[in-house]
C-alpha cells in the first residue's frame, strides 16, 4: 500500500521577473501588472517532485546534445491512458509532438487547403478559432445549447456548407468545464462520419475530472469516432508542466494516421526534446497522487468561489454571478449577466458586445483581478469571464462588490 504523499497547495511561490506569461503580459493585455492573475490556464502550483527530480538529472550531467526519443515515452503514456480510461492504445497509433495548439496547427495545414471550413462549438478556447483562420482557413460556429450540442444546426451547417472538412472537439470543454455523455460523442461521431469529417479532438483536460467523474475519450464510443479521429492529450494541464511541451497525438485509422505521421517526421515536427520526454515519463509514472490531491484542492477552491458568488446578491437576492460548476478542469465559467446588466443599466436581454468592457474594467478595476473576458471564446461569452481557480486559496480571498 502506498502512504500518502502530503502536498503543499498553499505555498504562495513568487513567479514574477521569471518569464511567467500569466505575470509578464498583465500591464500589456490589462493596463495593470499590480492585480492578481487568474487568467492564463496554468496552475500556481510547484509542479510534482517527481518530475524536477528527473530533470534535475540533466541538469547536473551539464550536457546538452541531441536526443532520442526514450522508448518509456509511449509505454508510461499508454499505461495512464489505460489505467485512467480504460482506453487500450496501441503504438502504431501514437506520435509526440510539442504542445496540442501546434499539433492542431500541423493538421488543419495537413488535411485541409485555404478556404476550406471548419466548424467549432463556441464559446470555446479561442485558439481553435485563430488556428484555422489564421491560416486561411473558414470558420463556422456552431454555437452550444447550454451545456449540450446544437446537433439540428450542426446537421444543417455540414449539409448547407458542403464540404466541412473539419471539425475541432474540446473534450472535456473550455471553457465551460462540461464533460460530454457517451451518447453526444456517439451522435457527433456518427454526424461527422456521414459527412466525411475528421474531428480533432483536444482532450487536454481528461486527467483532472472532479467530483468523481470519468473521461470518455472520443475515440472509443463508436467504430464511427475511432476512423473519424485525432486526438491529442499532454501531461501539461494535469501536472503543471506546459512549458515543456509535451504532448501526444492518436490516430487509429490507419488511412489518416501514415501520410500525417510521415509529413511530421520529414519536417522534425514529433521530435521532442529530453526535457519534455523525461517530464512526461516522471508525471504519468510517478505523479498520481499529486493528480488526486490537487483536483481535491482544486474541488474545494471551486466550492469556495461558489460561496462568494452565493452571497453576492441583489436587492431581490439573486446573485449576480453564477459559477458554472465544471465537470474537469480549474477553470470556472462565471455568468455575470445579471452584474453586467446592473453596470449597464440595461436589461440582460438587451446587453451588447460593447458592453463587455464594463465587465471586464470591473474585475480589472474593482477587484484588482486579471480574468478571461467571456468573448474571447465567441460572442456567445457576452457577460461571462472565466476564472482559473488553480491557485492557493488565499489568491482567491477577494470580494465581490459594487
Amino acid at each position: 500500500m502506498t502512504t500518502p504523499m502530503h502536498f503543499d497547495f498553499d505555498e504562495i511561490i513568487d513567479r514574477r521577473n521569471t518569464h511567467a506569461y500569466k505575470y509578464d503580459a498583465l500591464q500589456k493585455v490589462f493596463g495593470r501588472d499590480d492585480i492578481t492573475p487568474l487568467w492564463v490556464a496554468d496552475m500556481e502550483f510547484r509542479s510534482p517532485q517527481c518530475i524536477t527530480d528527473e530533470l534535475q538529472k540533466v541538469l547536473s550531467q551539464g550536457v546538452y546534445g541531441y536526443s532520442s526519443e526514450p522508448a518509456e515515452l509511449f509505454d508510461a503514456i499508454h499505461d495512464w491512458i489505460l489505467q485512467e480510461h480504460g482506453w487500450d492504445v496501441k503504438r502504431d497509433w501514437y506520435t509526440f509532438v510539442g504542445g496540442i495548439v501546434r499539433g492542431i496547427a500541423y493538421a488543419v495545414q495537413f488535411f485541409t487547403k485555404p478556404g476550406d471550413k471548419i466548424v467549432v462549438q463556441s464559446p470555446v478556447y479561442h485558439p481553435f478559432t485563430l488556428v484555422p483562420e489564421g491560416n486561411g482557413r473558414s470558420v463556422l460556429r456552431n454555437p452550444l445549447k447550454g451545456r449540450d450540442m446544437d446537433f439540428e444546426n450542426l446537421e444543417k451547417l455540414l449539409t448547407e456548407n458542403a464540404p466541412v472538412t473539419m471539425l475541432i472537439l474540446c473534450n472535456p470543454h473550455n471553457p465551460g468545464g462540461y464533460a460530454w455523455s457517451r451518447e453526444t460523442l456517439q451522435k457527433l461521431a456518427a454526424l461527422c462520419a456521414a459527412h466525411n469529417v475528421i474531428v480533432i479532438s483536444d482532450e487536454i483536460h481528461c486527467d483532472l475530472y472532479l467530483w468523481g467523474g470519468k473521461h470518455i475519450p472520443f475515440a472509443t464510443v463508436s467504430e464511427e469516432a475511432a476512423m473519424c479521429s485525432i486526438t491529442f492529450g499532454a501531461p501539461s494541464k494535469t501536472f503543471n508542466i506546459p512549458g515543456l511541451a509535451s504532448s501526444y497525438c492518436l490516430i487509429p485509422n490507419a488511412k489518416i494516421r501514415e501520410p500525417f505521421y510521415r509529413w511530421l517526421g520529414a519536417n522534425e515536427f514529433n521530435d521532442p526534446g529530453i526535457m519534455s520526454s523525461l517530464g512526461a515519463i516522471a508525471a504519468f509514472r510517478h505523479g498520481r497522487q499529486w493528480r488526486d490531491a490537487a483536483v481535491s484542492y482544486i474541488e474545494q477552491n471551486i466550492l469556495y468561489i461558489e460561496s462568494k458568488c452565493a452571497e453576492f446578491v441583489d436587492k431581490d437576492s439573486l446573485p449576480y454571478i453564477v459559477p458554472m460548476r465544471p465537470d474537469a478542469s480549474y477553470l470556472v465559467w462565471l455568468d455575470c449577466r445579471r452584474l453586467l446588466a446592473h453596470l449597464a443599466g440595461k436589461r440582460v436581454e438587451e446587453l451588447a458586445m460593447e458592453d463587455q468592457l464594463l465587465l471586464e474594467d470591473y474585475f480589472v478595476n474593482r477587484l484588482g483581478l486579471a480574468l478571461n473576458s467571456g468573448v474571447m471564446f465567441g460572442a456567445e461569452g457576452l457577460g461571462f469571464m472565466r476564472l482559473n481557480v488553480a491557485c492557493p486559496r488565499k489568491l482567491l480571498g477577494f470580494d465581490f462588490m459594487l
